[in-house]
């Protein structure tokens, strides 16, 4: 009997050796994030400066003004009167059913006080494959990122707009077949 129960411990070590890495990567499937609010919490804030996870968190749940949450169409902005630059955050779906996911900020703001606080805009795309993060900005975009210029990630559509230095439309760098293409035009 004792022979028995031995032999069936080790069958059911050697069944949980074999199992649990399946079990491991079927939880790490099914948290794959899948809405804007979801990589909002998860974008490391290497990317994402001064917007530490805590703050992230309090945006969602409705804790600060002047924060827009659109699930459906996988959009978030924030813009409050006590912080001169405010960012967006939105996410492109890929073939693949993957997502890129876009932080602009400097969007809103004052091109002569972000040169005296140093808050000049920033563009990020990035990749999110496997549990980790790549920044794909410069293989993403058809023209290089410029400090110069404000990036206007889209609330509806496919297209960040990008702005000189006096609110003049220059492009539009428009998501179709999982990449950007620059559109010139008078559309806005």
């Amino acid at each position: 009997m004792n022979q028995r129960a031995n032999l069936f411990c080790r069958i059911l070590c050697v069944l949980t050796i074999a199992v649990a890495p399946g079990a491991g990567t079927v939880a790490a499937q099914s948290s794959e994030p899948k809405t804007v609010a979801d990589f909002l919490l998860l974008v490391p804030e290497r990317y994402m400066e001064g917007y530490d996870l805590r703050f992230r968190q309090e945006m969602l749940r409705g804790e600060h003004r002047g924060v827009v949450v659109d699930i459906p169409n996988g959009y978030i902005s924030y813009d409050a009167s006590d912080n001169p630059s405010g960012f967006e955050f939105a996410i492109f779906r890929k073939s693949n059913g993957r997502y890129l996911v876009a932080y602009s900020d400097g969007a809103f703001y004052d091109p002569e006080f972000g040169k005296e606080v140093g808050n000049l805009p920033t563009l990020f795309l990035l990749s999110y494959e496997g549990g980790r993060w790549r920044d794909v900005t410069r293989a993403s975009l058809p023209v290089a990122f410029d400090t110069k210029l404000a990036y206007t990630l889209p609330r509806r559509g496919r297209g960040i707009k990008v702005w000189d230095w006096r609110g003049r439309k220059l492009y539009t760098l428009t998501w179709s077949n999982d990449r950007f293409r620059l559109e010139r035009g008078s559309r806005r």
